[in-house]
């Protein structure tokens, strides 16, 4: 039986190393623009994963699938994809992971048309984060509001989210969260009406 439990044990450490190196693989493919490569790459991750009974990497290859979507502007897939994911986060018990894929839920139902039900995954998001202690993630989901309350044109009310982000971020100590922050409030004037 020990043989059998070392072996389960190696496999498992040799699907992690692939799995890695798959999503290294999908990461480059994302930078030359390769979608399907990519999806291809995150969707034997998804396998190796199942085969150990990883539920939470599960769901991570699926929400990177989501994010490829989004890249695409494939709204339906992505929410799909995205709603799968969040499924397996919560089967995995991982607070964390589904406050992840919310965001990207929220970005599907923007790119769908539906911004104010974008506005109110991004709260739950928000609400998750908040609970989980998660200030560097808080930070990233009240940008995101801000952004999309900016491109909708509500300008107030988005400098009012980049405010409360940056207080947080810097609360958070997250040096990366504050500079996208940044960017993003130089950017405000750019994020016009739809």
């Amino acid at each position: 039986m020990e043989n059998n439990e070392g072996q389960v044990a190696s496999d498992a450490v040799t699907y992690q190393t692939q799995a890695a190196e798959l999503t290294a693989a999908a990461r480059a493919h994302l930078a030359k623009g390769e979608w399907e490569p990519a999806i291809e790459a995150y969707n034997a991750v998804i396998r190796l994963m199942e085969a150990i009974g990883n539920i939470a990497g599960k769901a991570e290859a699926v929400n990177n699938i989501a994010s490829v979507h989004l890249a695409m502007m494939h709204w339906d897939e992505a929410l799909t994809h995205a709603t799968e994911a969040r499924a397996f986060y919560r089967e995995a018990g991982d607070g964390a992971g589904e406050a992840v894929v919310l965001n990207n839920i929220a970005a599907a139902h923007d790119g769908m048309g539906d911004w104010q039900q974008a506005v109110a995954i991004y709260e739950e998001a928000l609400a998750l984060r908040q609970s989980l202690g998660d200030l560097e993630g808080e930070a990233k989901t009240v940008r995101n509001l801000a952004i999309l309350f900016a491109q909708h044109g509500d300008r107030n009310r988005a400098k009012a989210y980049l405010n409360r982000a940056l207080g947080t971020a810097q609360r958070a100590k997250s040096r990366a969260v504050l500079a996208e922050i940044r960017r993003t409030m130089s950017q405000l004037p750019r994020l016009g009406r739809r």
